[in-house]
């Protein structure tokens, strides 16, 4: 059925922020070379007048070209009924960007008190597709909004960075931009790499097996690195790394054994006995760590591994009134967080003793 122009309303159910005015030019020659291939979609309103649902770019173009009518379908919907209907058109015939999507997803979310997984449902589609356009459209910091605008950053990356903190989100774009990333798995193991920005220490002395466990699992840690120069522990078999390790990998954690980071026997006698001060065992240490290994890679494989907890013996990282004498891991996390590195993923911010 043709409808006079004039007769249609957009109404609510105008969802795009912008029109291509390129895209509409060619579309309003291609109805007046080729004619109209498809109707819009309007329901009727008072007064004899038809409000548009689903067809903005074809009945835009249609004006465009001086045309009087438009060929359109008329239905008879509720409001609900309209707004999902010319959701799921702009979606089909990909008229709208993803953040675009995801602004008027959030409207009807609002409008109606729908959830997540209930508008997915409605649509058809996963509950994650609904929530990836919902980050990109609420929760994107201007510098990365104007990023995915300009296009130089595609929507599945512009979701990732999305899904960090605001603040946190110009650092982990200009990684992405720097890194020409364009794939969404390159994309999230480079946000889990910037924000696994906290190094944590812990000591098996004195220590319950289920406790030491239990303290890992509070903090979420991901790989214990033990940093002992010998992983057998005659005080305690349970913390021998054998069995250690055993246990850790039952309650999902890995484990790792690391001895080039400890302190061999020579040095470290003497320093529990007295014969050694500790800005000493400090020197040869640092000397030891930046010269003896590959610290640098060290770094690396910390921050690509997830929440990483560095495991000594002594029960607490520093001296207390019940311990007089400071473990190396104390050295070594500092080590750590003093490491002087341009990229940002290599860069340790934080630290938390387990005591």
């Amino acid at each position: 059925m043709k409808i006079d122009v004039n007769k249609i309303d957009v109404g609510r159910f105008s969802i795009r922020d912008e029109m291509d005015e390129e895209y509409l030019g060619q579309l309003a020659q291609s109805l007046l070379d080729d004619g109209q291939w498809h109707p819009i979609i309007v329901r009727r309103m008072e007064g004899g007048r038809y409000e548009l649902v689903a067809g903005h770019y074809r009945l835009k173009a249609s004006v465009k070209a001086g045309l009087k009518e438009i060929e359109a379908n008329i239905r008879e919907l509720s409001d609900e009924e309209a707004d999902l209907l010319s959701l799921k058109t702009n979606m089909l015939r990909q008229e709208l960007t993803p953040r675009e999507q995801g602004r008027a997803l959030s409207r009807i979310m609002e409008r109606y008190g729908w959830s997540q997984s209930e508008i997915a449902r409605k649509l058809s589609v996963e509950s994650k597709w609904v929530g990836r356009r919902l980050r990109v459209a609420l929760e994107l910091h201007e510098e990365v909004a104007k990023a995915l605008d300009n296009g130089r950053i595609n929507f599945s990356v512009a979701s990732v960075i999305g899904s960090i903190p605001l603040e946190e989100q110009p650092l982990l774009l200009s990684v992405v931009l720097k890194r020409g990333v364009t794939d969404i798995s390159e994309a999230g193991a480079i946000r889990r790499q910037l924000l696994n920005d906290t190094i944590f220490t812990i000591g098996c002395e004195d220590r319950d097996i289920d406790n030491f466990i239990d303290a890992l699992k509070q903090e979420d840690i991901e790989l214990l690195m033990d940093v002992r120069y010998s992983s057998d522990y005659q005080h305690d078999p349970d913390f021998s790394g054998n069995v250690l390790k055993r246990e850790l990998e039952r309650n999902d954690i890995e484990y790792e054994h690391r001895p080039e980071y400890g302190i061999p026997h020579i040095i470290q006698d003497p320093y529990k006995e007295g014969a050694l001060s500790h800005q000493c065992l400090k020197q040869w240490y640092e000397w030891h760590v930046n010269t003896e290994t590959k610290f640098s890679e060290f770094i690396e494989h910390l921050k690509k591994s997830g929440k990483v907890a560095l495991m000594g013996v002594e029960k607490y990282a520093k001296p207390t009134k019940e311990q007089k004498y400071s473990c190396h891991r104390d050295i070594l996390a500092d080590l750590i967080l003093d490491q002087k590195s341009s990229d940002p993923l290599m860069k340790f911010g934080k630290r938390k003793d387990l005591g």
